[in-house]
């Protein structure tokens, strides 16, 4: 074997050398590699955090596997199975990315088609619209529209309500006080009755309406379980009276069985002594024989007797005993049966009443209408109506407030009821409004009494506030014509009462029909 030159020897440490260095670079490069790796991780890590938990699960142990290792055949493994669930992901956003699409597209073109959007809105709409329109497979080109939308929905959502909202809030506040003044409850329902028909008479919002009709409904409820409950008593009473006279009849028939057996037993018994003293008597030889033996008899009889009478005596007791009991119980719920016809009479009276004007209401009136209708279809008889209406009563309320509008409400109808016949039918039909029968009522003879009624009220002395107001009324009227129906005539003098208004209100039109 050649021995080495010291040339070879030097080359050779040269190239040890060399791979020496080349060594620690490459480690170095790969130190450097696992540390950007790790960083990218943490990074990758924090960016995904929530959208899959399998995917965090695995990045954390990526990162933990890191921090103990620099093997990176330890973590392949774990990067294949997060690389597979990273497409899954992306496959699924893509899907999410399109209904997100078609959903903002949808939601886009309602808002653009919402009644009384401005057009300033419209246009960012109609703009929106068109960037929306071409599908992106970005998040980053959805969030900002997804902004814009919101933020256009938070203008619609600000605007003023429309006046057809407006006018559809009024007729269902109308509605709801006209329908109150049906309504008669007692105690704290009816206080907050009261303070729900106030507010409705000021000015509400459309939600504001919402919670005053779900309040309305939860006092009707509470009333109704009330009433319920009370009815549930009554018959609770009544089965126990019930149950208390039938025992009672029970036990004296039972009673009357006992003492009908005992009454066969002691007749039997009589009947066989009577038997006996006659066979005595016919036996006798003598006259002593003969009384000693009547008087031995007779001894028997009057005891038995007696025995009976006690019996009868008894059977007398105790059935005047249980009869006296069944009256008591039944006294009791003719009494109770009474005071709960009373309450009954009572709601039925105040549910026709107008709480306010104490006029009868819209039910009472839809009431005798049908009954006044009925009349004048079977005998003939002429039958006319009348609707009355306060001119210009809002601004009563709203100059004075509403306890002026009250007050006048008050005065008002005292005076409709003053003014005309005892036999004329006044009611409270609802708000200002108030309605007329007037049986017996030509044509010819119906202009003078409504004209002398709007006279009287014109006069009346009102003072609101230290000021003189003259409050006047339009009246509308008509007469019940052949082939009326029940409501045709009110409303031609419904529409006379256009009329009057139209006219210049303080006037008295007569539907010519």
């Amino acid at each position: 074997m050649t021995k080495p030159t010291p040339s070879d020897t030097h080359a050779l440490k040269t190239q040890l050398a060399e791979s020496n260095k080349i060594k620690a670079q490459i480690e170095t490069t790969y130190k450097k590699n696992i540390s950007t790796i790790t960083k990218f991780v943490g990074q990758l890590s924090h960016a995904l955090r929530g959208v899959s938990g399998d995917i965090d699960q695995h990045l954390s142990k990526i990162q933990s596997t890191l921090q103990s290792t620099t093997r990176l055949d330890d973590i392949m493994p774990v990067m294949e199975h997060v690389d597979m669930l990273l497409r899954k992901e992306g496959a699924q956003l893509q899907r999410d990315l399109q209904e997100s699409h078609q959903t903002a597209l949808s939601a886009a073109k309602q808002l653009q088609q919402t009644q009384g959007l401005p057009q300033s809105v419209r246009l960012q709409v109609r703009d929106l619209l068109c960037e929306i329109e071409e599908p992106a497979y970005s998040i980053q080109h959805y969030l900002p529209c997804l902004n814009k939308l919101l933020a256009l929905y938070q203008q619609s959502l600000k605007l003023p309500p429309k006046a057809d909202d407006q006018a559809s809030n009024a007729t269902i506040k109308e509605e709801l006080i006209n329908l109150l003044s049906f309504l008669e409850l007692s105690g704290n329902s009816e206080l907050k009755l009261k303070s729900i028909q106030q507010q409705l008479m000021g000015q509400v919002s459309s939600e504001q309406l919402s919670l005053l009709c779900v309040q309305i409904i939860r006092i009707i409820v509470q009333s109704m379980n009330e009433e319920r409950r009370s009815a549930q008593a009554f018959l609770l009473s009544l089965d126990e009276v019930l149950n208390t006279v039938s025992s009672c009849v029970s036990f004296a028939l039972n009673d009357s069985k006992d003492a009908q057996k005992q009454h066969q037993f002691i007749d039997n018994k009589l009947d066989k002594e009577l038997t006996a003293l006659a066979q005595s008597t016919r036996a006798a030889s003598s006259l002593a024989e003969l009384k000693s033996q009547v008087s031995s008899h007779m001894v028997l009889l009057v005891s038995m007797l007696n025995e009976k009478k006690s019996l009868i005596e008894e059977n007398n007791r105790k059935l005047t005993t249980d009869l006296a009991k069944a009256q008591a119980r039944i006294a009791e719920l003719e009494s109770a049966a009474e005071a709960y016809k009373d309450k009954l009479n009572q709601q039925r009276s105040k549910s026709l009443q107008d709480p306010l004007t104490r006029l009868p209401n819209r039910a009472a009136f839809d009431e005798r209408l049908k009954l006044e209708f009925n009349r004048w279809q079977r005998y003939g008889t002429p039958l006319a109506i009348a609707i009355a209406d306060i001119d210009n009563f809002k601004d009563i309320n709203d100059t004075y407030g509403h306890i002026a509008g009250d007050k006048t409400l008050q005065v008002i109808s005292s005076m409709l009821k003053k003014s005309l016949r005892a036999t004329d039918f006044v009611a409270r039909y609802g708000g200002e409004e108030f309605v007329i029968l007037l049986p017996q009522t030509e044509a010819a003879d119906l202009a003078e009494p409504l004209q002398k009624t709007k006279n009287k009220i014109q006069a009346i002395p009102f003072k609101f506030k230290d000021n003189d107001i003259r409050i006047t009324i339009s009246i509308g009227a008509a007469v019940f014509s052949s082939n009326d129906a029940i409501n045709s005539a009110f409303e031609r003098a419904d529409k006379a009462l256009y009329a009057a208004k139209k006219d210049g209100r303080n006037k008295v039109v007569i539907d010519k029909r």
